[in-house]
Parts: C-alpha cells; sequence; structure tokens
C-alpha cells in the first residue's frame, strides 16, 4: 500500500512537472485566480462581453478604431481583462494611465507610443488619447499582450477577442451575435447605438447615398452626457479622432448664448478623409451634418 501510495505521489508531481507553461500562464491572467477565458469587443458598440455571458457590460463610450487599432476606454478594458477599479489609477500631472494586473503592471502616457510593463519601456505605433469629455482610451492589442492575453480582430464582424495566451481560441459566435444585436440599428452606413435619445433624421433613416447623415443632439430631453457619447460613436465612424474631439467641443458650447444673447455661428469642419461636419446650436437641440465634401 505505501509503494502504491508512493508512486501515485510521484506520479502526480510528474504530471505537474510535464504541465505545459501555457497552463501555469493561464491560471495567472485574472487576479484572484480567477480565469476570464474570452472578452469581446465590438466597434461602434457600447457593450463588451466576458466568458459569454449576457447581457454584457455597458460602456460610456464605444470602442472605435484610429490608425489602424482599436481603442477602449481605459477602466472598461482593464475591468474586462481583470484588472478591478482600485487596481487602475491615474496620474493627471503626468497624464498616465497605469493598470495593475496579476502578472504585470503596465503605464501608458496620453501621446505618447509606447507602453512600461513591469518598468520596462517599449515602443508601439499609437499613443493612448484623451476623448471628450476627458475619457482616456487605451489601445486594446496593446494592453490585452502585457496583461497576458492574445488578441484577434475579426473584419468581418468588427470585433475584437481576447483569451489567455497559451489557449485555444474560445468559440465567441454567441458574444458577437449579442453584440450584433445590441448595436443598434444601420442608418445610411453608420451604426446607431441602441436606444440612444438622439434624433435621428428621417430621410437618413432610407437613404442609400453612402456617408450623408444628420442628427440632432437634444438638450432638453434623456440623458445629455450619454448622447454627447453616442454623438462621437457616430462621428468615429466617418473621421479622425482629432476631428471628433474638435467638433464635439464646438457641439457642447453651440448653444451657449454670448452677452448679446446670439448663438455660436454655425461652423463646418473638414477631415483629411475628405468629409465633413456640420454644427448649428440652438436652444433645445444641436444640429449636426455628416456629408462628403469631395
Amino acid at each position: 500500500m505505501k509503494k502504491l501510495k508512493l508512486f501515485a505521489l510521484t506520479l502526480m508531481f510528474a504530471l505537474v512537472a510535464a504541465m505545459p507553461a501555457a497552463m501555469a500562464d493561464q491560471v495567472d491572467v485574472y487576479e484572484n485566480q480567477k480565469l476570464v477565458k474570452s472578452v469581446v469587443f465590438k466597434i461602434g458598440v457600447p457593450y463588451y462581453v466576458v466568458d459569454g455571458q449576457t447581457p454584457g457590460v455597458k460602456m460610456d463610450v464605444a470602442p472605435f478604431i484610429q490608425n489602424d487599432r482599436t481603442f477602449v476606454p481605459v477602466r472598461f478594458l482593464g475591468n474586462a481583462l481583470g484588472v478591478d477599479d482600485s487596481n487602475i489609477n491615474w496620474d493627471n500631472a503626468t497624464q498616465t494611465a497605469t493598470l495593475k494586473g496579476a502578472k504585470a503592471t503596465l503605464s501608458m502616457t496620453i501621446g505618447k507610443p509606447e507602453v512600461v510593463s513591469n518598468g520596462q519601456a517599449r515602443a508601439i505605433d499609437v499613443a493612448p488619447m484623451l476623448v471628450d469629455p476627458g475619457r482616456t482610451m487605451l489601445p486594446a492589442r496593446f494592453v490585452a499582450e502585457g496583461l497576458g492575453y492574445q488578441v484577434d480582430w475579426d473584419e468581418a464582424t468588427q470585433t475584437v477577442v481576447c483569451w489567455p495566451a497559451g489557449q485555444t481560441k474560445p468559440d465567441v459566435s454567441a458574444a458577437v451575435e449579442y453584440l450584433n444585436q445590441v448595436q443598434g440599428s444601420m442608418v445610411n452606413g453608420y451604426v446607431i447605438p441602441a436606444n440612444t435619445d438622439l434624433k435621428i433624421d428621417n430621410y437618413a433613416k432610407t437613404a442609400t447615398d453612402g456617408k450623408w447623415m444628420v442628427f440632432w443632439i437634444q438638450l432638453k430631453k434623456g440623458d445629455l452626457e450619454q448622447q454627447y457619447a453616442d454623438a462621437r460613436s457616430i462621428l468615429s465612424q466617418a473621421v479622425d479622432q482629432e476631428t471628433v474631439d474638435t467638433v464635439m467641443s464646438y457641439a457642447r458650447q453651440a448653444s451657449v448664448r454670448d452677452k448679446d444673447n446670439r448663438l455660436p455661428p454655425i461652423k463646418t469642419f473638414n477631415s483629411s478623409n475628405g468629409m465633413a461636419i456640420r454644427v448649428a446650436g440652438g436652444d433645445t437641440l444641436v444640429t449636426i451634418q455628416v456629408w462628403h465634401a469631395n
């Protein structure tokens, strides 16, 4: 009997020693030994899905693409990848976001194309950015990889999938289907956030001429901050983020009358990709029009 127990114990240790290193990594990916098997984000959709569990988690800003990279709000990206709020810090003086995960501590600074992992800096091809009103957006791939995940991009579904390094890519079809359902409607080539309080132009709903769009921010109805976020989500599908920032900054003050009781002038903003955006203020509505300028 003693020989049998000794053999069993020896076999157990042999099996543990033979386990691939990736399996050891898998239990370290999430704080407190809790494993996140998959995370799915979708461009233009302010929800993400962890481990296929629906309903998903709502974000205040939808992921967007800039310079061929997907950007996600720092807090939601960290939470999805197993970093709770107490381990996500923002240094306003240096404009640096720090995420402390189970395997690594990552730091990224606004406007600086590098990621610092456990004190070691590595150059990357994009920089974190601030979007109005003061939300920090991080490139999802570099953060996820730094925290122990593999990352894949599906062009057809416009989704980003993250799963623990060393594991087989999980089946996330149900999560993708869910995100397709909550993304809202498609209007003339734009994804309109679900349940938005924005007023969408009726002609745009039936138009088929590409990127033409008109919508209104309703200043006296619904969640105004969410409307600004939804407007940003729509505009991000047409122009670069620098133009979006400029437009949204103007839209926020387009209904503020001056000392002579005059509204700010109607203003048109042109993007390098040939798109134009016009903003007109009012006492109850802010009108935003998007079209091909050339």
